[in-house]
């Protein structure tokens, strides 16, 4: 294994020890970027391991750092992992909103385009957006939920 691929495991396995003793011994590491050009800090991110993503940050891990296959920093990274059991951004659930009341179905179709998952999602209200499409009665937009 490579020097990254080792911090990368160490990462994933969330070895807050491991990762210090490799830091410690090669500092430079931590913004050593892996095949799809993510660091260490984009793996725990998608990890949710907010202990890790601190200490990479505080041993001068880039926040903003894009890796090479979708241009991600690891912001990113973390919500993708959340989107995979239908999480999304507080903005996107309202700008999806706003787009249904509007009635602007090129911003709903793109919605929907980019994230699927919002056809059986809710508002932050707790409303599903099907429902809100229904209320308002736009039969373009309520076709995105057949």
């Amino acid at each position: 294994m490579t020097d990254i691929e080792n911090l990368v495991n160490a990462v994933e396995r969330g070895a807050i020890g491991e990762v210090t003793g490799i830091l410690d011994a090669c500092p430079d590491l931590v913004n050593r970027r892996d095949e799809t050009g993510a660091t260490p800090l984009h793996y725990a991110a998608f990890g949710g391991q907010r202990p890790m993503v601190r200490l990479l940050i505080e041993r001068g891990g880039e926040i903003n750092a894009q890796d090479a296959r979708f241009g991600a920093t690891p912001a990113g990274w973390a919500i993708e992992y959340l989107r995979e059991v239908g999480g999304f951004l507080g903005i996107e659930l309202a700008d999806f909103a706003f787009a249904i009341r509007r009635g602007d179905m090129e911003w709903a179709r793109r919605f929907v385009h980019r994230y699927p998952g919002l056809r059986t999602g809710s508002d932050t209200e707790g409303t599903p957006f099907k429902r809100l499409a229904d209320q308002l009665g736009n039969e373009e937009i309520m076709r995105l939920f057949d």
